[in-house]
């Protein structure tokens, strides 16, 4: 357990108390202390142990559907120990219609947010307390060194076709998808761990019908809070699990291969594997729940009207395994629906009229005074969380074009970039001074902040900046551009997916205007989300835009300072090749820094010692203080949310970061809305 200052979470490593230790073994959440700080436990024996209901009811939809012998009853839709949530403020009431906004496929994980299962979860019953807790599985157990983990699945959990979930749907997710190198070319991270430098694989053994481990080569402490964030590799189906009764229908294994490729050209794929998905992300037609409707799921809602449908709509779960501490089964909410925008003006007239419930994704620090105007006419209120997240350009070091690529990995030029920049006129401007400007760094509150990295080469002197390009040779032509090594015009893309009409669209002009300024002719292009993901994992880009964040539990995912997450591109293939990724690989020069970064990421993940684990990973922080990689400009923003004046168990003051899964964070299913 850690207990940090400014407001935003940390979290200490898992501390076993011996053999058989319960959940990571950290003691429990203090809560807030002096000055703000911020709690945290990793043990599932930090969360509060609420009692059992001893009787359960249902909604009137639910309860109709019964009485027509259409439906179980609500006692044999629950598993034996259901999980009991405390609702934020009240016991809610059943009904109505969740409506939020999207802008389209490659939106997809702002409806995933809301619904995750995790295998154990973060627990944040205060803005000022985060700890960890069980979740699909009712306890975890774990070894004294953290190599090996027992789970067990809550007896009686049931998929929403009503078959029951066991260790199969287990061995099924590991052995035939996880190992099946036709469906996932490399296993999930959770299951993958480094030995000298050869990958290995977790190995599973199957105790009984609801038991089982994981056993790694070597101690995995920070295990917890990686399946917190990350899930098993599934997206919305994070547990361990997949519905093996369903999906081995469309598994060679199981199914004639013949059939599989028909049904794959009548969707217009190109192979059977394309069923499940692309280079593994298993987001395929048949196994991506927001494709399919027929997908057996285990979450809150699941999806009833797929895109193209506009709405997509998301219903009630009537085999959800969550209860409140009255015994009612959970979600409150019946329906959710996302309308597809594509312009930022368009979903802040949404907003002013009334037509978004309650939202914080898309909704942008920019349009705060816009949103806070009105309040009164949309019927709603803006609700304030923290973003521990930092607005940042990547030079791509990878780039096709050589000389850049070289340029970008020159220190030198990267620091001449970053000191162009006037961080306070963009959050003056853009941003209504509701940001900070700072560099890509953990935020204050994080284990891993750092003052001097959040501030390195944040000065406003284009004076130096020029200096600086000056002793790299990069002389001027006569119209002020400068001339790269080969004499050709320097100049430079920025791709990004801001949306058309959002603030960042004024911040990437203003960009364009500083680097002009000292000779970089720039370029702003926007694309879509697909494609700009297509483009980061060929490395075919040359500076992309996108939100560093990841900064508050920075252990959990630490993939922003190693590479390997790629839509931050300044390194992408790099980061492809280290992490045996399905996308475009390179590997780097033998004395390149990166690798001193991935050295030293092997030797955190398996340090059981958190002082040790911690100046190891603060060893990564100064290589990024050498060779500042990303450009920060402006972050922890306000993250506004908005909150129609109906919609209830919603509060102010949390964490967004992706890490923390954004308002997932606090339950959605306990969320409710009140007739009007």
């Amino acid at each position: 357990m850690a207990a940090v200052a400014g407001g935003i979470v940390a979290c200490g490593p898992a501390r076993p108390r011996g053999p058989g230790a319960v959940g990571g073994g950290a003691g429990p959440s203090t809560g807030p202390g002096a000055s703000g700080q911020v709690s945290v436990s990793q043990g599932q024996s930090g969360a509060e142990q609420l009692p059992m209901p001893t009787k359960f009811k249902e909604a009137p939809q639910l309860a109709e559907l019964v009485r027509q012998g259409k439906l179980p009853p609500v006692e044999q839709r629950l598993p034996q120990n259901p999980r009991v949530i405390k609702p934020l403020q009240q016991v809610g009431q059943y009904g109505g219609t969740w409506r939020r906004a999207y802008r389209g496929l490659s939106d997809r994980w702002g409806p995933t947010k809301l619904l995750e299962e995790q295998a154990i979860e973060w627990d944040a019953p205060d803005p000022n307390t985060i700890r960890l807790t069980a979740n699909v599985v009712e306890k975890w157990e774990q070894s004294a060194d953290g190599s090996e983990f027992t789970f067990y699945l809550r007896k009686g959990l049931k998929w929403s076709d009503g078959t029951e979930v066991t260790t199969e749907d287990v061995r099924f997710w590991y052995e035939d998808v996880q190992l099946y190198k036709e469906i996932v070319p490399n296993p999930t991270a959770v299951l993958r761990q480094r030995v000298g430098n050869e990958t290995q694989v977790a190995q599973l053994n199957i105790v009984d019908k609801y038991t089982f481990k994981l056993r790694y080569p070597l101690p995995n402490p920070l295990l917890p809070i990686q399946v917190a964030k990350s899930g098993t590799g599934v997206p919305g189906m994070g547990a361990f699990i997949l519905p093996a009764a369903y999906l081995k229908k469309f598994h060679p294994k199981y199914a004639n291969v013949e059939e599989l490729r028909r049904l794959a050209a009548d969707k217009k794929l190109a192979s059977w594997d394309a069923l499940w998905g692309t280079a593994g992300d298993m987001q395929g037609p048949i196994a991506f729940w927001f494709l399919n409707p027929d997908l057996p799921v285990i979450t809150p809602w699941k999806i009833t009207k797929p895109t193209p449908a506009d709405p997509v709509v998301m219903e009630r779960n009537p085999y959800y395994w969550q209860v409140d501490i009255e015994g009612n089964q959970l979600p409150y909410i019946d329906t959710i629906e996302h309308s597809f925008f594509d312009n930022d003006e368009v979903l802040k007239l949404w907003v002013a009229g009334g037509r978004i419930d309650m939202q914080m994704r898309h909704m942008s620090t920019g349009a705060y005074t816009f949103y806070k105007e009105n309040e009164s006419r949309g019927g709603y209120k803006v609700f304030k969380w923290r973003a521990a997240s930092t607005d940042a350009y990547f030079p791509n070091i990878n780039c096709p074009d050589q000389v850049l690529a070289q340029l970008f990995d020159t220190p030198e030029f990267r620091q001449a970039l970053s000191i162009a920049i006037n961080r306070q006129e963009i959050n003056d401007l853009v941003w209504n001074g509701l940001g900070k400007p700072r560099q890509a760094s953990p935020v204050p509150g994080s284990p891993e902040y750092d003052p001097e990295l959040e501030k390195v080469w944040t000065e406003y002197n284009p004076q130096k900046a020029n200096e600086l390009l000056d002793k790299l040779g990069l002389t001027r032509n006569p119209d002020g551009t400068r001339r790269r090594p080969d004499g050709k015009v320097l100049e430079v893309t920025i791709e990004h997916t801001s949306a058309p009409g959002s603030p960042e669209n004024d911040a990437h002009e203003l960009v364009k205007k500083y680097w002009n300024a000292i000779g970089v002719r720039t370029t702003v292009r926007y694309v879509e989300r697909t494609l700009y993901e297509q483009h980061v994992h060929n490395g075919e880009i040359e500076i992309g835009f996108w939100g560093f964040d990841r900064c508050s539990v920075v252990k959990a995912d630490p993939g922003r300072w190693l590479g390997t997450i790629d839509d931050g591109p300044w390194a992408p293939t790099y980061g492809h090749w280290y992490a045996n990724s399905p996308y475009k690989r390179e590997e780097p020069p033998p004395n390149h820094p990166i690798r001193q970064i991935w050295q030293l990421w092997d030797r955190v993940q398996v340090e059981p010692d958190e002082a040790r684990r911690n100046a190891l990973f603060q060893e990564i922080l100064n290589i990024h203080k050498r060779h500042p990689w990303a450009i920060g400009v402006v972050g922890e923003k306000v993250a506004p949310m908005i909150v129609s004046n109906n919609f209830k168990n919603v509060g102010e003051g949390y964490i967004a970061d992706d890490t923390l899964r954004d308002y997932g964070l606090i339950n959605p299913q306990q969320f409710f809305i009140i007739k009007r």
